[in-house]
């Protein structure tokens, strides 16, 4: 769309605005940015396709836009009626990718900031109650107060509030910012005056701008355990499990004493003792019990009748 530089520029304009954003300047930001996709909608791809022809002819390049063939699909008896195709190239881009792609930023705007709007309109009334009525102003005042609510414990008093609203004195400006009523009572030396509308400002003014949410949080051991358990033994798993944690102590041991214990432990010898007293020592060889226990199997009932 060669609108790369716009879009950088206006970047950059809503960086330096929002250097250390408040709520409801981001809020204010988002509808103008709304408004202005909006109208970037109706006449954003005429001014493309303007800037494109005059790159076009700076590079001596042909701006005609070829119309690929039409393809045309067999239907059966009982279908519905395709739709009609679009013959000109250009109202095809426009529709098919265009719109989209506006359509679609669009209703991603809407749909992040939705909940960050709701939250601006309960503490919309420290900005606009200057031009709100005496009657609206208590309404919008316990609002607030029910939902700056924990626990039954209110942070503000709805009707206090109001009545600390109608008595404001001359502001330098009807329309000021959170932040900027804040600091007007700061260097006033109102806050004492105000309490409600100290802790009202105060809380609006920390409030988090940003809606970003957490990405799925995964294991890293649980993936090294997914990935070893197709070749061990759940036993060995837990044993290099435990040898990974404590792993300053297992580089202070001696490996040739663990591998000697290793090893004396699955010898394949046994010591008895009889009840005399007398120790002996019986060697069992595995391969000869594993011969005999399957010699045994193999020996069925038919084999002790024949013999």
């Amino acid at each position: 769309m060669y609108q790369a530089g716009q879009i950088r520029e206006a970047l950059l304009e809503v960086r330096e605005t929002t250097a250390d954003p408040v709520l409801d300047v981001a809020v204010d930001l988002l509808k103008k940015t709304g408004d202005s996709l909006t109208c970037y909608r109706r006449t954003g791809f005429s001014d493309a396709q303007t800037t494109a022809k005059e790159m076009c002819e700076e590079m001596n390049v042909e701006s005609v836009l070829k119309q690929k063939r039409l393809r045309s699909t067999k239907r059966q008896f009982g279908y519905e009626s395709p739709d009609e195709p679009i013959d000109d190239a250009l109202k095809k881009m426009e529709i098919t990718f265009f719109n989209v792609v506006v359509d679609t930023a669009l209703s991603s705007l809407d749909e992040r900031f939705q909940h960050l709007e709701e939250v601006n309109d309960k503490f919309g009334v420290l900005i606009n109650f200057p031009t709100t009525s005496n009657e609206e102003l208590p309404k919008h005042c316990q609002t607030l107060s029910s939902a700056l609510t924990h626990d039954g414990q209110p942070d503000i008093d709805g009707r206090e509030l109001a009545a600390e609203m109608q008595n404001v004195p001359h502001l330098p400006s009807k329309k000021m910012t959170n932040m900027e009523l804040l600091t007007f009572l700061h260097e006033k030396k109102l806050t004492e005056m105000y309490p409600n509308l100290w802790v009202a400002l105060r809380i609006s003014a920390t409030l988090p701008v940003t809606v970003a949410a957490a990405e799925r949080s995964f294991s890293k051991l649980k993936l090294v355990k997914t990935y070893m358990r197709a070749s061990m033994g759940q036993e060995r798993l837990s044993g290099l499990s435990i040898i990974s944690i404590n792993h300053v102590v297992s580089k202070q041991l001696s490996y040739d004493d663990v591998i000697d214990h290793f090893a004396s432990r699955k010898a394949r010898r046994v010591r008895l003792r009889s009840t005399r007293g007398c120790s002996h020592v019986l060697l069992l060889s595995a391969h000869q019990n594993e011969s005999s226990r399957s010699g045994n199997r193999s020996s069925g009932p038919g084999d002790g009748a024949n013999n």
